[in-house]
């Protein structure tokens, strides 16, 4: 078997994060396909909700191609809708832990996912907020993944903000009423996992074997920190890595564009 991509290092990363004994929330995309990734490996008794208002306590059979397919409604303990998965779920506190992808993140973890350029006359509009906002606002414990090494994807600044991070200090966070226990954990990417500080900036906390500082900083627009903390992440081990490439074959069939393929 050949070894591990950046792209499935990227995955098996996002998927060990996920907290074993916590209830997830999990967004569309990339954090869907680690949680299937996570309860195959870590987590077999994962609860995840998505934003439409399903809970799922089991792998589904049929890959769910966003949060609102009702093929992950099939057995599930509950289905229920929008506001009860947002505000009852999330807003309450009844969730440990948040998943959101960040397409477009800055260095204080604002996500944008609503236009490139002014709001009034964008050079690109992007789909929305769907439940981003309300994941940046409320979610516990929130991990962002991007699959992009471009330092286009991550701005010194982002355009708009559609789901709130530190904003411009962890400071303005907090004078702008936001819990405390909210706001982003940490940023996955193919690089390796980034971190936030007390500021609420965010800097290079561990990265994979064979990825340099040059590396790290190039794939960023501000002269971000790079503060390793710890040895080389792990890579998947050769039956983690089946079980990762079973699961990326699925999204494959289930019309996800991987990175690879775009």
């Amino acid at each position: 078997m050949t070894s591990a991509s950046a792209f499935e290092k990227f995955l098996f990363t996002g998927a060990s994060m996920i907290e074993r004994d916590q209830v997830v929330f999990v967004g569309f995309h990339w954090p869907m396909l680690m949680s299937r990734i996570a309860r195959r490996l870590f987590a077999p008794d994962l609860v995840v909700v998505y934003e439409n208002g399903i809970v799922e306590d089991r792998l589904t059979p049929i890959f769910p191609t966003s949060p609102c397919d009702l093929v992950a409604a099939e057995n599930s303990p509950a289905c229920l809708g929008s506001v009860d998965a947002l505000y009852l779920w999330l807003g309450a506190g009844r969730v440990g832990q948040t998943m959101l992808e960040a397409p477009i993140v800055d260095r204080y973890g604002n996500v944008n996912t609503t236009a490139v350029g002014p709001y009034d006359q964008p050079k690109v509009r992007l789909p929305g907020s769907g439940g981003g906002t309300e994941l940046g606002s409320l979610g516990r414990g929130l991990l962002l993944v991007s699959a992009s090494t471009n330092p286009r994807s991550y701005p010194d600044r982002v355009d708009y903000v559609t789901s709130p991070g530190y904003l411009s200090s962890r400071f303005d966070r907090e004078a702008a009423g936001y819990k405390p226990d909210t706001g982003p954990q940490a940023l996955v990417n193919p690089l390796g996992v980034f971190r936030f500080d007390k500021w609420g900036e965010m800097y290079a906390s561990a990265v994979h074997e064979g990825v340099t500082p040059d590396q790290v900083r190039a794939a960023f627009s501000w002269p971000i920190r790079v503060q390793i903390e710890a040895d080389a992440l792990a890579a998947p081990d050769g039956e983690q890595l089946e079980v990762i490439r079973q699961e990326i074959k699925h999204a494959r069939e289930r019309a996800y564009v991987l990175p690879q393929e775009a």
